[in-house]
């Protein structure tokens, strides 16, 4: 694919989840093509680390489900923001009858709540500067299978709050794309990543669709982006 992303210098963006796995990537990947950076999550100490990384690159303590935290990174944030890459998500993989009250909460306002939260926060800022907001969901944002309701239930939330919003902004110039990728290579729902190695994508990979998204031209619309491992079986 063909990436320009001399058209990206000057800009500023908003990534959230920044500090691992496609977060990461996309910060610092942005960052290298002279996008002014500020990276949100939890972690103070791994911002620390991300900031040490690129000089383009400002770290800014965030909980994307928490509307206070939200709005104190919002509000630390001086710039125009031109880009919003809502990256933040966690998972819970169970049977039904075995999910708990509190691991569906968690998922929901980490995966639902905060794209809403984070989006809502930063839109007329980005209707000013006729930007481009970029949610990352997942291929099962329109599939699901056995032991993936909760996940995948919020995925789907995730897929219709980006569609009403693409029908929302449409007329203000502000772009909005879904990355929808299969298998990543990253930590999810605190466990160790699979690699490469085991057939999954990497967070580079993912990357590379979001800065296609990112750089096509005013003219173009990307709705979505799904992308797959080659070996990985998907039923749709």
């Amino acid at each position: 694919m063909t990436i320009h992303s001399e058209d990206l210098q000057g800009k500023v963006a908003v990534v959230t989840g920044a500090t691992r796995g496609i977060g990461r990537a996309v910060s610092l990947r942005l960052a290298s093509a002279g996008v002014k950076v500020y990276a949100g999550a939890r972690s103070q100490a791994d911002l620390q680390v991300l900031e040490q990384e690129h000089n383009h690159i400002t770290g800014i303590p965030l909980d994307v489900a928490d509307p206070d935290s939200v709005n104190a990174f919002a509000n630390s944030i001086k710039d125009n923001v031109s880009f919003l890459i809502n990256n933040a998500g966690v998972g819970v993989f169970k049977p039904i009858d075995e999910l708990t009250v509190a691991e569906w909460d968690r998922i929901f306002n980490v995966n639902v709540r905060g794209t809403f939260l984070v989006t809502q926060v930063f839109l007329a800022n980005l209707r000013k500067t006729k930007g481009h907001i970029i949610n990352v969901t997942s291929d099962v944002s329109a599939r699901t299978f056995a032991g993936g309701s909760l996940y995948t239930a919020s995925k789907y939330a995730q897929r219709a709050f980006t569609r009403a919003l693409q029908m929302e902004v449409q007329p203000d110039g502000v772009r909005v794309t879904e990355v929808r990728p299969g298998v990543v290579a990253t930590y999810f729902n605190d466990s160790e990543p699979q690699t490469v190695d085991d057939g999954a994508l990497s967070p580079e990979d993912v990357t590379d669709a979001i800065m296609y998204a990112l750089t096509r031209p005013t003219r173009m619309r990307v709705d979505e982006i799904m992308f797959h491992p080659h070996g990985q079986d998907v039923e749709f």
